[in-house]
């Protein structure tokens, strides 16, 4: 194998794919990145048997050729080159790789691209095409809902349901949950598929995308134990986790007594710094909506108390509710339109939060108990 790249362009590569490794593995050939010289290139690819990484870059291949490298040593020595032409020689005898650039000639020891596990690849079973903006989208406003607890594997993942035309993103860790409904070509209008994706697969998604426009293909393997994401010239292959997702629909609200519309800027401040009087008391905020205006509130004895008054447009009752606050700030955090809608049907019942007459996406949250206590003064 002998070719040249750029070193910039490599060193973003293996950014990317290394990210696919993982820290904790006993082979030591999955602490390696598999370097291939394609028609049109190199091809990296990068695994920990459950999520993989591959990334093709331009390159001039003078000689074709494959091997694996040590993938943390190349990427932070990629990363410290100048910005000259980067010349790559493989003595394949000795599995030694050859790096020059610049001032730099360095050989760094390898393990032959036959040891390097194949991975399964699927080009056979269903597939369908997502807008890469919408999917992307889609993940940031759903993801942070999935749990993290291996105890529970189905919840950390994501549900991906495909109706048709329709396609449903799903997260949920039993506290709050995520929703997100999107547009999806597949060759059947009449194709049903319901996919549990691992969270961190799909957020690779947008880190392994970056730079790339136009559509995502999916593929999803017959077997549908695995699901390869495309676009331009990188792929994120993924294990599917096996299981049934819980029936989340009957946790979504479908009535309110009280509905507040607020500037979604102004409460996201407000939430965020009155909220630092809550992270020594289980993190919780209080919500009070009242005629024209909500009061926010959190009160750690030991800290001390912050109350702030927002107006807003109120309809319906007047109540109290308590919810952790940073899974209210996590779903204003994605929502970028001017105005936000909170939808409540009692201190007790789940909170509705989502875009006003908007219906590709809504937000659950699950209320506090607190014990009644003075009100914050002003």
């Amino acid at each position: 194998m002998r070719l040249t790249v750029h070193p910039s362009i490599l060193g973003q590569a293996l950014q990317t794919v290394s990210r696919a490794i993982s820290t904790r593995t006993t082979l030591p050939i999955l602490n390696n990145v598999l370097l291939e010289t394609a028609s049109d290139g190199l091809v990296l690819t990068a695994t920990n048997l459950e999520i993989g990484i591959r990334k093709r870059i331009p390159a001039e291949v003078a000689e074709e050729g494959s091997t694996t490298a040590p993938a943390r040593l190349l990427t932070d020595f990629v990363a410290s080159l100048p910005d000259d032409p980067l010349e790559m020689a493989l003595d394949a005898s000795s599995q030694t790789l050859n790096v020059r650039c610049g001032r730099f000639d360095t050989h760094v020891k390898c393990i032959e691209a036959d040891e390097f596990p194949p991975g399964s690849r699927p080009e056979d079973g269903d597939r369908l095409t997502i807008p890469l903006e919408g999917l992307l989208r889609a993940i940031e406003q759903t993801s942070m809902a999935a749990s993290t607890d291996e105890a529970r594997p189905v919840l950390t993942g994501e549900l991906l349901h495909l109706q048709g035309r329709r396609l449903l993103l799903v997260a949920t860790d039993g506290h709050r949950l995520a929703e997100r409904k999107l547009e999806a070509s597949s060759a059947g209008d009449e194709l049903e598929v319901r996919l549990i994706v691992p969270a961190k697969a799909l957020g690779e998604l947008p880190r392994a995308f970056r730079g790339e426009t136009g559509e995502v293909e999916v593929v999803i393997g017959k077997t549908r134990n695995q699901v390869v994401f495309r676009c331009g010239s990188a792929e994120v292959t993924s294990s599917l986790i096996d299981g049934t997702y819980p029936n989340y629909a009957q946790v979504i609200p479908h009535k309110s007594s009280t509905t507040i519309r607020v500037p979604t800027a102004e409460l996201t401040r407000t939430v965020r710094t009155v909220s630092l009087f809550a992270r020594d008391s289980a993190n919780v905020i209080r919500i009070r909506a009242q005629a024209s205006s909500i009061v926010l509130s959190a009160i750690t004895n030991e800290v001390g108390d912050s109350r702030a008054e927002l107006e807003a447009e109120v309809e319906g009752s007047e109540l109290q509710i308590a919810f952790n606050a940073r899974y209210l700030s996590d779903a204003l955090g994605v929502i970028d339109c001017e105005q936000v809608e909170l939808r409540f049907d009692g201190p007790l019942s789940p909170g509705l939060i989502k875009p006003p007459g908007a219906e590709d996406y809504l937000y659950v949250i699950m209320p506090v108990r607190v014990a009644a206590e003075a009100e914050v003064q002003s």
